[in-house]
Formats: structure tokens, C-alpha cells, sequence
């Protein structure tokens, strides 16, 4: 509830912005920003190489806290070794999606992932030490100081350099915030960091790097798969329009699922040490997130036939993009919360295969829907059926292995 509150708070600002901005931006400026942050997403999982999953798990502070700066450690490199690629291959990259307006701001993307990844860092951090407000806190803080940010350079002369700077600073914001709440307790530890031991726990922990960074840079890539296809397809308008529906439709289900994804990483991880009843706890789970489905995805659907007068003139198919999109984000809603399962069962390699085989889906689905129809709607149509069978059937596996380690414990 303490991140729910959070959650919920900041999700309010960006609805409440998004009204104001869908009328101070143009759809190809929308579009920018939904590129730019779905490339993000995209890298980020390399970019720490998932270790910050792994500050959860050590029992001891020292571990967690070796663990924590590996991490850090990890993700400078990494956007440092990003930062001369898209500075020697940038023309190709802009070429390639034909995005060459994009060309003033990809050079920010390297920092905006390093900002990403130190937030996720902090965030794991005070999940271990079930400090959960200073996480509610810091998401409240970057959308309040994002949304007033890209409301001012929509108001101001600067109106063309779009969405991306209120990003960076919310961003920005919420680690000084994150820092700041943590630093005196992060201090005393930084005694016991050693390369040694840091080099021991990366190897100790080294399924997350091996498996769970690539299951979660191919799930990435196939969630934002429709932005860079829709871009290259249909246009940085339609790709504009269609992440706004995203943002629309994600923004209520973010406030629920980002807080159970933390707080059931935190309990399961201390059943399954403990070997106590995962399989109960994945049902309590899954069992609420099906009656917060319905009571979310309900007002979603017929709020949709109204978003043309909410956003303005130009955007009249955001309804119905998230109409399409509606059965994907329910069966997703109801199993991305279980996925820590993959960690704390160690199911990293099946889970490997199905997301591949997700990915290879979802990029069939929005080919043939451009190939053989030139139709934006057939192609989305046909990505949120695989996204839904897909989820289910991962929902099915992981609930299938709960129950097989509980009875393995008895």
C-alpha cells in the first residue's frame, strides 16, 4: 500500500500533464519521446547486467552492499562503451529507422540510461531494507518534477526540444532525493567494498548476468518492439500515437503492478530461503491482481471511446489503439508480477527460450501486419494476440513450479 500510494500519486500527475501536453506537443514530438524512451528501456537491462535484482537476495549488508557498487561499477562502463558507439555509428542508426530528427538528442540516451540504471540500484537497495516510502517517494518526485518540466518547455520558446529534458531531469531529481535518503546508512559499508569480494559475489550470483539480463533485454525488446517497427513502418506520428495509448492504459496498471512486482520479490525471497508456502503466496497474489484487474481494465475500456476530447484534436486513434491492446495488458498484469519467480526458482533458461520465442512472435505479428496488409491496426491487432497467449502461458508455467517446489519441500 506504501508504494501503491506512491505509485498512484505520481500516476495522477502524469495523467493530469498528458492532458496539457498532447495539446502543446505534436504527435511526431510524442513520437521522439516514445523512441527515446523505449530505446532506454531496451538497453537498460545490459547496462547493469541485472545485478541489482541480486542486492535483494545476500543475508549479510556487506554482500549486498559489494553487490550494489558491482553494479554501479557495471553500469558506467557500459554507458561509456554506449556513448562512442552512438558517436560512431550514429548516422547509420538514424538512417536505419529514418528518425534523423532524433539526431540533437541521441547523444542524451547514454546518460539517460546510466540515470535509469542508479535509480534501480537505489530502488533495490531500499527494497532489502523494506524501506519502501523512500521508493514511493522518488516515483512521486521524478513525475511531479518531469510532468512541470515538459510543461514549461511546452508554454516557452523552447517548445521544439519536446518531452526529453523534463525526463532527464526527473530523473536526475529522484536520485538526488535517492542519495540523499540513503547516503548516511550506504556510508558506514563502503569500508567492507573490495573488488575481491565483488568479483566472488558476481561469480556466486552469476546466473542473473548469464540468464536474466537476456530475458529481460528480449523481453524488452519485444514490449517495445511496436514503437521501433511502428517508427520505421508507419511514421514517428503513429508511433507518437500509439505510445501515448500505451501510456494511457500502463499508467493505472503501472500503480499496482511496479509496487506487487517489489513487494512479492521481497516476500517470495524470504519464503523460498525460508522454505516456507511460495505456492500459497503466488495464489493470494494472483487471486488480487484478478479482482484489481477487473476494477481497473473496466473504466480503461469505456473511458477509450472519450480520449479524442480528453487529448485534443489529432488524436482521435489512441482509443482505439488501447482498445486493441487491452487483452495483452490483462493477461500482462496478471503475470508480470510472478516473474521474480524466474530468479528465486532459478528458471532462467526456460524462460530464456519462451521470451525468445515471444520475440520472434511479436516481430512476425507487426511484419505480416505491414507486409501483406500496409495496416497499422492488423499489426497491432495481431501483437496483442501473441503478447496474450504468451502471458498466460507463462502464468500457467510459473504457477505449475511454485507448487512443485512447495511439494518438494513436504
Amino acid at each position: 500500500m506504501t508504494l501503491i500510494t506512491g505509485s498512484a500519486l505520481s500516476q495522477v500527475v502524469v495523467y493530469a500533464s498528458i492532458l496539457l501536453l498532447t495539446r502543446l506537443f505534436s504527435a511526431e514530438l510524442f513520437g521522439i519521446y516514445i523512441l527515446f524512451s523505449s530505446a532506454t528501456i531496451i538497453l537498460k537491462p545490459l547496462a547493469t547486467l541485472q545485478f541489482e535484482f541480486a542486492i535483494v537476495l545476500p543475508k549479510k549488508d556487506k554482500d549486498a552492499i559489494n553487490l550494489f557498487a558491482f553494479s554501479t561499477l557495471i553500469l558506467i562502463l557500459y554507458c561509456l562503451l554506449l556513448l562512442l558507439i552512438v558517436s560512431l555509428f550514429k548516422t547509420e542508426i538514424l538512417d536505419f529507422f529514418n528518425i534523423t530528427v532524433l539526431s540533437n538528442f541521441i547523444y542524451l540516451l547514454p546518460l539517460n540510461v546510466f540515470l535509469f540504471g542508479l535509480i534501480a540500484n537505489f530502488d533495490y537497495w531500499n527494497n532489502r531494507k523494506d524501506n519502501f516510502k523512500a521508493i514511493s517517494k522518488g516515483m512521486f518526485l521524478k513525475s511531479s518534477s518531469m510532468s512541470a518540466t515538459q510543461i514549461a518547455t511546452g508554454f516557452s520558446s523552447y517548445n521544439s526540444l519536446g518531452l526529453i529534458p523534463g525526463m532527464l531531469i526527473g530523473h536526475v531529481l529522484q536520485i538526488f532525493y535517492l542519495l540523499q535518503l540513503t547516503y548516511n546508512k550506504l556510508q558506514p559499508l563502503c569500508k567492507e567494498v573490495s573488488l575481491n569480494r565483488m568479483l566472488f559475489l558476481a561469480k556466486k550470483y552469476k546466473d542473473i548476468p548469464i540468464f536474466n539480463s537476456i530475458i529481460n533485454l528480449t523481453n524488452n525488446l519485444s514490449n517495445e518492439l511496436p514503437v521501433l517497427l511502428i517508427t520505421k513502418y508507419f511514421g514517428l506520428a503513429s508511433s507518437g500515437i500509439y505510445g501515448l495509448a500505451v501510456k494511457f492504459m500502463r499508467a493505472p496498471i503501472g500503480v499496482v503492478q511496479q509496487s506487487v512486482n517489489q513487494v512479492f520479490f521481497n516476500k517470495a525471497t524470504k519464503l523460498y530461503n525460508d522454505q516456507g508456502n511460495l505456492y500459497a503466496l503466488v495464489l493470494k497474489t494472483a487471486k488480487h491482481l484478478l479482482i484489481i484487474s477487473l476494477l481497473i481494465f473496466t473504466p480503461l475500456f469505456i473511458l477509450s471511446y472519450y480520449l479524442d476530447f480528453l487529448f485534443g484534436e489529432g488524436w482521435t486513434d489512441v482509443g482505439l489503439y488501447a482498445r486493441i491492446l487491452i487483452p495483452w495488458l490483462f493477461f500482462a498484469f496478471l503475470s508480470n508480477p510472478l516473474n521474480s519467480l524466474i530468479l528465486i526458482l532459478n528458471k532462467q533458461k526456460t524462460m530464456l527460450v519462451l521470451d525468445i520465442a515471444l520475440l520472434i512472435f511479436r516481430f512476425l505479428a507487426l511484419f505480416c501486419g505491414y507486409y501483406f496488409y500496409n495496416d497499422i491496426i492488423i499489426a497491432l491487432a495481431l501483437f496483442s494476440m501473441v503478447g496474450m497467449i504468451f502471458n498466460i502461458l507463462i502464468f500457467i508455467y510459473l504457477l505449475q513450479k511454485s507448487k512443485e517446489k512447495n511439494s518438494a519441500y513436504q
